[in-house]
Parts: C-alpha cells; sequence; structure tokens
C-alpha cells in the first residue's frame, strides 16, 4: 500500500470521536450545567433582590421629600368605598386625601405626570375611564421577583403593588376594625388604636347625609413618631400567594388586593404583623410572615400580613429612609412594637 495512502488513513481514524467519547462529553456537560444552574439562579435572585431594596429605599426618600414639602407624612387614604365612588374622590371635598400614600408619593419618585392622570373630579377607578390611572404598572410599587401584577376585575384591570404600610395588630386592646364604607361613622377606636404607624388613615365621610358628615383624622409629622424614625418601621414587603400573583375575575371579592396602588386606607396597601384574634398576650401566628410559596389551599386565601417571593426573608424601610431585611422568622411582637410610631417601646431592628 501506498505510504501516503496508508498516513491519510491513520489520520481520518485518529480525528473523529466514537460513541463513547460523544456520550462521555454530554454527560459532563450535563453535570456542569447542573452545578452552574442553581449558581446563576441564585445570582438572579440575589439582583432582584436588591432591585428589591432599591425600590422600598427610593419610596422612603419620597416619603421623606413629601414631608420636607409638606411638613407632614402621606396618609393611607379614605374609606376605601371612596374609591369605587366616583363622586366621593374629588381631591379637596373632604379635607384630606382619599387615595392612597402609593398615589400621594407619585409626584416624589418621578412620576409626576401619571400623578396628573388624574380626572379633575378625582377619579382613579379604571371603570370609568379609558386608560385608567390605577391600570398603569408603576415599576417601583413592584417587587422584581415578581414582577408587574395585576387583577382583572369583569372589565377593570388594576394594577397591584407589593409594598405595604404597617397598621396595629388586632390583638391590642380595644382593637374594633376600621371602617371601609363611605356611608357610616368610622369606628369608635380606630384613629387611636388601629392607625398607630407612620401611615395613617386620613379621615373618614359619611356622605349619605347633606351635608356630608367628616372627621379627618391627625396627620403625622416627625414629632408624632416619638419611638423614633430608626426605630419604626415605614413599609415592607406584603403577602401574597404566588398562585395568585395575577388574581383572576373570579370569587372570591379580593378585598386585599383590589383596587389595587391607590385604594385608600385598606387592606391592599396596609398590613400588619401577628394577630386576628383580640385578646392574646401577644401577636398570634395567625398572620405569619410567609413566602409566597407557603401552602395556603387551592383557593385564593386572605392575606393580612406581610411576606414575599424571596427565601425566608422580607425587606422593608424605616421611617429614616434606611432598609433592612427581616427574617421570616423574626419576632412577631417585636415587629408589631417596630411598627407603632409611639407606644414607648424600646424595641429596634437589632432587636430582631
Amino acid at each position: 500500500m501506498d505510504t501516503k495512502l496508508r498516513r491519510s488513513n491513520i489520520r481520518s481514524t485518529q480525528d473523529g470521536f466514537t460513541l463513547v467519547e460523544l456520550l462521555v462529553v454530554i454527560a459532563i456537560i450535563g453535570v456542569l450545567v447542573a452545578l452552574l444552574l442553581p449558581a446563576v439562579q441564585a445570582a438572579r435572585e440575589s439582583a432582584r433582590r436588591t432591585q428589591c431594596i432599591n425600590n422600598l429605599r427610593q419610596l422612603g426618600l419620597g416619603m421623606l421629600n413629601f414631608e420636607s414639602a409638606k411638613g407632614v407624612f402621606p396618609t393611607a387614604g379614605g374609606a376605601v368605598e371612596q374609591f369605587s365612588n366616583p363622586a366621593d374622590l374629588a381631591k379637596a371635598a373632604y379635607g384630606y386625601e382619599s387615595a392612597s400614600w402609593m398615589y400621594q408619593v407619585l409626584p416624589y419618585i418621578e412620576q409626576q405626570n401619571l400623578a396628573n392622570m388624574r380626572r379633575g373630579d378625582g377619579n382613579l377607578n379604571a371603570g370609568f375611564v379609558d386608560t385608567g390611572l390605577s391600570e398603569i404598572p408603576v415599576p417601583t410599587f413592584n417587587c422584581p421577583t415578581r414582577s408587574g401584577r395585576i387583577a382583572t376585575i369583569g372589565t377593570d384591570v388594576y394594577a397591584l403593588g407589593d409594598y405595604a404600610g404597617v397598621m396595629a395588630s388586632w390583638n391590642d386592646p380595644g382593637w374594633d376594625g376600621f371602617q371601609w364604607q363611605d356611608t357610616v361613622a368610622p369606628k369608635p377606636t380606630e384613629e387611636a388604636v388601629v392607625w398607630t404607624g407612620i401611615l395613617k388613615k386620613g379621615g373618614q365621610v359619611k356622605n349619605n347625609q347633606n351635608p356630608p358628615q367628616i372627621w379627618k383624622f391627625g396627620e403625622v409629622d416627625f414629632a408624632a413618631i416619638e419611638d423614633g424614625t430608626s426605630n419604626t418601621i415605614l413599609l415592607a414587603e406584603k403577602s401574597v400567594q404566588s398562585t395568585f400573583w395575577t388574581v383572576p375575575n373570579s370569587s372570591p371579592w379580593p378585598f386585599w388586593e383590589v383596587y389595587g396602588y391607590y385604594t385608600g386606607a385598606d387592606w391592599p396597601i396596609m398590613r400588619q404583623f401577628g394577630a386576628l384574634t383580640q385578646g392574646t398576650a401577644s401577636p398570634s401566628p395567625e398572620v405569619p410572615i410567609r413566602g409566597d410559596d407557603e401552602k395556603r389551599g387551592g383557593t385564593q386565601s386572605q392575606e393580612f400580613g406581610f411576606g414575599s417571593a424571596h427565601p425566608g426573608i422580607i425587606n422593608s424601610v424605616y421611617g429614616d429612609g434606611s432598609t433592612h431585611t427581616i427574617s421570616a422568622s423574626a419576632d412577631l411582637l417585636i415587629l408589631d412594637r417596630l411598627g407603632k410610631r409611639a407606644d414607648g417601646s424600646v424595641a429596634s431592628p437589632e432587636d430582631l
């Protein structure tokens, strides 16, 4: 045989991969992907968690700029029923803002143009305008892990937020709830017992009489935060069931989410640490800090507390604008105290 031909045959045999070698290479690649994927996912979650903290930092700064401009912090808004009643949403009709702290902070987080979309009669409801203010997502109001969330109720669409202010736990003496209707008087103890955080209800109206009867609640300035802004939680991530990040057009009525961002002083924008039972010695575990993936049953569950999509923690911002990570296993009694602006406790973030 010719020498050149023999050498050519040898090279052809040596240049190829055997099936076994190819399978080994594929197996190695699979192992590397399996090893790297958790690291990639962890890096992505870390980036999302950092952005979530930045959102809270921006909201905290917006609240402080609001206070600098007006001398008081934003309120939680009025009774939620005012939101669904266009005639009851005029900005100055009752001497207090009926829309939530999320609406009030818009101009201070570079969203003045969005705030200007509110109609002259004060209406924000998507059901009464072509493109309602309440339909438009604001990235600062959403944890990037959950991304933009919406609720569809009939033909109306509402953008949903992921951060909430703090109201008192139901185990506080005299807790009688808060009034959501706009045709009745406020609950007798709600201003003093329920709205004990930095963000409190602006007031209450009984508008089924002429003239309407109005209760304007006191506003919160720095002097009212007697426990200190560095010891008082302003906002934290709220609990949301992962299977219902997007609220379907079905029952039960999701009052803990609707009407989204600009709802008045109610569950969509205000939550509590601890208890749904009065008379307990400390906040009961009925409103724990819950992860989005924790089991709640097969249907939509009512959400009254705080939680997040981040494993084992929630993010928060305090009254001084500082951000803090809170463990999901943190003491609920301490958190309840940290949510109050003037309860005289010595609780601080270091106690968590």
